[in-house]
């Protein structure tokens, strides 16, 4: 069981924290899709879709979403929202089998910041199973990122992320912070077709390997940030909520190490804008 489906997560406060996707991914994935000759936008699985923000941004390139995820209380969120675009119909249900969905019935598979809770090799098989001959993958997500107005304080992030919180983690986080290169190998071994995998800035190259391209921009995610809407995306770590169960009395160790953060770029306003270059990742194929 994922942090996201335990009773104690606050599933309302990570749909109103967590930055949204870039809208131009939406029309990225449903350009790099019609580019087969009679491919088509009917329907579209938005896996493991959490709180639906990328299934909301979808639905407006597709005439049917099914947005799936394990969390009943996550579900619970996104109903909540409506974005002007195709129903979708949320359904509980793991990625790795989708029983509900016919075989080659699908156009589309997305997965944003979620892929790294499947089996790989499960999940994999089961998309090639529901997509209909040409269809895509999607899999993308951010991961952490870089202050290129100040580089010293970049260390300070992924100090918070890998020695501070490391075993608080859900299993499968490597996954993520291998920007799901482990993707870009396996659909490749797997004969999926025009494998591409894309990450952005340069900087995030150390965590790709090889087989992956600079992106020309940041097609993923390009929220701006204050350096309080810093803070409210890290509180919304699923290990952060693990660590203070084990340091019940401790301080909020996100606000500690944005102030650490803070300190080193020699700021003190919180509303202050920030340039913060989020680590993503773009990993797509055809069946």
């Amino acid at each position: 069981m994922t942090t996201f489906n335990k009773v104690f997560y606050n599933h309302a406060k990570y749909a109103s924290q967590r930055p949204s996707y870039n809208p131009q991914l939406a029309e990225y994935l449903t350009k790099y899709h019609l580019s087969i000759p009679g491919n088509v936008c009917d329907v579209v699985v938005d896996a493991a879709t959490g709180s639906g923000i990328f299934a909301r941004l979808i639905s407006k390139h597709f005439k049917s979403v099914f947005a799936t995820d394990v969390s009943a209380k996550m579900l619970s969120v996104a109903t909540q929202s409506e974005d002007g675009g195709a129903p979708i119909q949320y359904i509980e249900s793991g990625a790795e089998s989708m029983p509900m969905i016919s075989d080659s019935s699908v156009d589309m598979i997305t997965v944003a910041t979620g892929a790294h809770w499947f089996n790989p090799e499960k999940f994999l098989q089961e998309a090639r199973r529901i997509l209909k001959p040409n269809g895509t993958i999607a899999i993308f997500g951010i991961s952490y990122g870089y202050f290129p107005d100040y580089p010293q304080c970049d260390k300070l992030i992924f100090e918070l992320g890998f020695e501070k919180l490391g075993k608080y983690w859900d299993p499968g986080t490597h996954i993520l912070d291998g920007l799901y290169s482990k993707y870009n190998t396996l659909m490749r071994e797997q004969g999926f077709k025009d494998v591409y995998m894309g990450y952005h800035p340069h900087q995030a190259k150390l965590h790709v390997g090889p087989n992956g391209n600079l992106l020309d921009e940041p097609y993923v995610i390009n929220t701006k940030l204050t350096w309080g809407s810093l803070l409210n995306y890290i509180s919304t770590w699923s290990s952060i909520a693990n660590y203070h169960l084990d340091h019940p009395n401790e301080r909020n160790i996100a606000e500690v190490y944005v102030e650490k953060i803070m300190s080193a770029a020699g700021e003190t306003d919180m509303d202050a804008p920030v340039r913060y270059d989020w680590g993503q990742s773009l990993v797509i194929c055809r069946k």
